[in-house]
């Protein structure tokens, strides 16, 4: 074979060479494609991580509006219980709602001032918008009040427009109101506003009760059938005012009222 150099390299050395340099370029190009795979790998944590980082800003953003809007919407409540105050003549004790209990009836909510604040039963109780109810029980340092819509609530109230005065019941339920003893022949609007007439010693005059929303087929019956959407909404309730009346009522009815 020394005589036949080209031949001893090519049958000889060349094929091994060859084979090898195969086998390299292969890991080679293994190498490359986990190189590559390894890359998009850790590319992909990246983007997970960041994604991951906007959401989580994303959330803390929508947390920090939810909280400016609920600051936004107690500002305007105080806003308007400072305008109510401004208007009322009589005694108001500020308070706060700890909880509402909204079952069939009683549908109560529950006040952070007692008889440590002078609250007493009977009394009166106004929101920013409108009538909420009245104090049914007082403990030393937190109330319970009747909501407008419980079917043991009742309040005397007069329609705006026509200056009729009726009887205002909850009907529990979360159903309107029920606006009571008006005449069928007295025009009722839709609408139409019902205000207290602060005939009852616990409510000064004309505070909002609520809207009328619809009215029954009177027929042949001397009396109305009026639904009412009251004012106040018990889900946003969170500041009141307990209206603490200038005279109460005595032992004797006969003798009158007394100085509170």
């Amino acid at each position: 074979m020394g005589f036949y150099p080209d031949l001893f390299e090519r049958w000889i050395l060349d094929p091994p060479l060859l084979a090898i340099r195969s086998l390299l370029s292969g890991v080679t190009g293994v190498s490359r494609e986990t190189s590559g795979f390894f890359g998009h790998y850790v590319d992909l944590l990246g983007v997970q991580k960041e994604n991951l980082r906007l959401k989580n800003q994303v959330a803390e953003l929508n947390r920090e509006l939810a909280h400016e809007k609920i600051l936004n919407l107690r500002t305007r409540d105080l806003e308007a219980l400072l305008g109510i105050k401004a208007r009322i003549s009589q005694k108001t004790i500020a308070c706060h709602v700890m909880a509402e209990t909204s079952t069939d009836s009683p549908w109560t909510l529950l006040l952070d001032c007692g008889k440590n604040r002078g609250v007493a039963v009977r009394d009166g109780v106004i929101g920013s918008r409108g009538v909420v109810g009245y104090v049914v029980r007082v403990f030393d340092v937190f109330s319970q009040v009747i909501w407008v819509e419980d079917p043991l609530f009742a309040l005397e109230g007069r329609l705006t427009d026509s200056g009729q005065k009726g009887l205002v019941r909850g009907r529990g339920g979360e159903r309107p109101l029920s606006l009571r003893y008006i005449p069928s022949l007295t025009h009722v609007d839709r609408s139409s506003e019902v205000v207290t007439t602060g005939e009852d010693g616990y409510f000064p005059p004309e505070e909002p009760i609520g809207t009328v929303v619809s009215l029954g087929d009177s027929g042949h019956r001397i009396f109305q059938t009026i639904d009412v959407k009251p004012e106040e909404r018990l889900g946003d309730l969170w500041a009141v005012f307990v209206l603490v009346p200038p005279l109460s009522w005595t032992a004797s009815p006969l003798l009158g009222k007394e100085s509170r």
